[in-house]
């Protein structure tokens, strides 16, 4: 399922004085974490450091690669954020997330290399602790959101992999965690197999946890509802870090399923753990447009 535009300021709105509000690695450490909350909060050091990686590796783009990955101005930059997807992915809200920048994957193994990487080793560091606590019998680590533990990895779509809303899924990357059965074997089997061309809208949902549906008919066509997660992070000194709220992730359903938008923005709001505020917003102005006809 590919998602509609999203209703988002620039990443310009980054609060520049909190850069010395947000610490160190979450493995740079001397000691190990002692506790779930440790971890937590080692966790959410790391997340406000991608976000910062994030929006100055945008930032420092060209006019030229920023109206690239803008698709010719159509999207904001700050769509192109993936904290929020990363977050969803720790808690197991999700089984994996799509890296992409459909106006230009030109720039993505850099991103890739620059910003996701970095982010991953120090992750994995802390999921590392997480286990060795968990049999150490020290903490809870096996919850169901977290902590516990995961080894995440990004990989490469290499093969020639399409779906009904994108023509090709070919040189994307997918987030995913190795120590989730249910990610692992989804990831594998749907977008890395090298032997599979396609991907229906329905599969995508599932390992992207969508809890809508993409139009079958016309009529489906006059209900489409784009819903988008909202979110803004706060530094170690409790200002926010952008002065926008900015998207987390999107998706669309038809009118019929929003009250299964509620119960999965139950769900997801589990992200406040990381000091991450999430609200909703929900279009639906074409429903209204052809009420009004």
């Amino acid at each position: 399922m590919q998602a509609p535009s999203r209703i988002t300021n620039g990443p310009g709105g980054a609060n520049p004085c909190n850069s010395s509000c947000v610490g160190g690695s979450g493995s740079s450490s001397n000691s190990s974490p002692a506790s779930d909350q440790d971890i937590i909060r080692r966790t959410t050091r790391v997340l406000r450091q991608l976000y910062h990686r994030e929006t100055h590796w945008l930032s420092a783009r060209t006019a030229d690669q920023s109206l690239l990955l803008s698709q010719q101005g159509q999207l904001s930059l700050s769509e192109q954020l993936h904290y929020g997807e990363v977050a969803f992915v720790l808690l197991r809200l999700k089984p994996c997330a799509i890296i992409d920048f459909a106006g230009d994957r030109a720039q993505l193994a850099d991103y890739i290399s620059t910003v996701i990487e970095p982010t991953i080793r120090d992750l994995n560091a802390l999921g590392a602790a997480a286990k060795s606590l968990a049999a150490a019998g020290v903490t809870g680590s096996n919850s169901a959101l977290y902590p516990r533990s995961f080894q995440l990895t990004c990989t490469r779509i290499n093969g020639q992999l399409a779906s009904p809303e994108v023509t090709t899924w070919t040189g994307a990357y997918v987030l995913y965690d190795e120590m989730w059965a249910e990610s692992a074997d989804w990831t594998r089997a749907n977008l890395l197999d090298p032997l599979r061309t396609t991907v229906s809208e329905d599969a995508l949902a599932r390992g992207l946890d969508y809890p809508g549906s993409l139009p079958t008919n016309n009529e489906d066509m006059m209900t489409i509802v784009p819903v988008s997660y909202l979110g803004r992070m706060k530094s170690e000194c409790g200002e926010w870090m952008s002065d926008r709220w900015e998207c987390l992730t999107s998706f669309v359903v038809l009118h019929r399923q929003l009250h299964q938008v509620a119960l999965h923005r139950i769900r997801y709001e589990a992200v406040k753990m990381f000091d991450i505020e999430m609200q909703v917003t929900m279009d639906t102005s074409l429903i209204e447009d052809l009420r009004v006809d």
